[in-house]
């Protein structure tokens, strides 16, 4: 059985990778919660973890279920400020209990997704930096004008974002790196860098790595015991 009373938290990290994966295999495991998933388009990986140490209580068999990640976050959602939540592990479905004025028990059956071994990509990136989550949203907010696309570009050691369409076009000037490098380009959707930052509060830094050709590396930690990463496909220039 796991309990926690920040059972906020536990929702935020739900309404993040909710729109991105919505069917997935989760694993409790003693160390804590833990999710590797592809989503159906093959376009983002999400490796996500929950530390034990994160919650109150942690109690379990160590054990892997196909969840509706949707649906859970919906029947967290419903929860008062301060309930508590209860997740009960049952052999064919998923008990939660929101303790509070009063107490509400849902149970949310177990779905059957084939294994898939994911392995998280190795690569060595050609330029990282810091960013708050909130610049990064504005900056999308105003791509979203223009363009369905965004282009990363590093050019003398500068990082600049860059969208084109029938709309008109955009460039912003982000921040001067330390050391890239090389000047390159990389283009990714917008829609799911969109999905990706929307419900991540704006204070949070990001850590951002991309390279030609290659994934999108984007990493936080909601606390010291929740930590996401995403890994969103590079298109064609």
């Amino acid at each position: 059985m796991i309990k926690t009373k920040n059972t906020s938290l536990f929702r935020k990290s739900l309404e993040t990778i909710a729109p991105l994966i919505q069917e997935t295999n989760v694993r409790f495991k003693e160390e804590g919660i833990f999710i590797k998933a592809v989503d159906k388009s093959q376009i983002i990986l999400i490796d996500f973890s929950f530390k034990k140490k994160g919650f109150d209580s942690y109690v379990i068999e160590p054990n892997m279920f196909g969840i509706n990640i949707l649906e859970l976050k919906q029947m967290i959602s419903r929860a008062f400020e301060k309930d508590q939540l209860v997740l009960d592990l049952k052999p064919l479905h998923l008990d939660i209990t929101l303790k509070g004025n009063i107490q509400r028990n849902f149970n949310l059956p177990y779905i059957d997704l084939s294994e898939q071994e994911i392995n998280l990509p190795e690569i060595k990136y050609d330029a990282s930096f810091k960013v708050k989550a909130g610049l990064l949203k504005e900056i999308i907010k105003d791509v979203d004008l223009v363009a369905t696309t965004v282009v990363f570009k590093i050019e003398d050691n500068k990082f600049i974002i860059e969208a084109f369409g029938e709309r008109g076009k955009i460039k912003t000037k982000v921040q001067t790196l330390k050391k890239a490098s090389k000047n390159f380009s990389a283009k990714y959707s917008l829609s799911f860098l969109k999905n990706i930052t929307k419900a991540i509060d704006n204070d949070v830094e990001l850590e951002i790595k991309f390279s030609e050709d290659a994934p999108l590396y984007v990493d936080y930690s909601m606390d010291e015991n929740v930590n996401i990463k995403f890994y969103l496909s590079s298109m064609l220039l």
